[in-house]
């Protein structure tokens, strides 16, 4: 269980980091350049919502085992469930194959420490 819990702490991060990103340097992930006013917008958006989870997401499982651990898990699963979605709708397979694999570790890890 100890490595599923590094593997969604990794994961985590790795959520926060996009995030950011995401605010930072919209046209990174949406690959135009420059990026619209709306684009910036809704990087900080996505950002604002992202960051917070994701610190959620990594932290409350290495502190708090059991159904409210597993519910905010299942949350963020749920995010990167709908990040994928987006992937899939936009044709961007490294974005299918990131969150997928963020939405399985985040749940594994609900269901172990639930």
């Amino acid at each position: 269980m100890t490595v599923l819990l590094i593997a969604n702490t990794v994961a985590a991060l790795a959520g926060i980091a996009f995030a950011v990103v995401g605010g930072v340097r919209p046209a990174a992930l949406s690959a135009s350049d420059p990026p619209t006013v709306g684009e910036r917008f809704y990087g900080w958006m996505y950002a604002v919502r992202g960051v917070p989870l994701g610190v959620a997401a990594g932290v409350v499982p290495l502190w708090w085992a059991g159904p409210a651990g597993a519910v905010i898990l299942l949350a963020a699963a749920a995010s990167q469930a709908g990040d994928a979605a987006i992937g899939i709708a936009r044709r961007k397979w490294t974005m299918i194959a990131g969150a997928s694999l963020l939405t399985v570790l985040h749940a594994a890890a609900a269901v172990a420490i639930a």
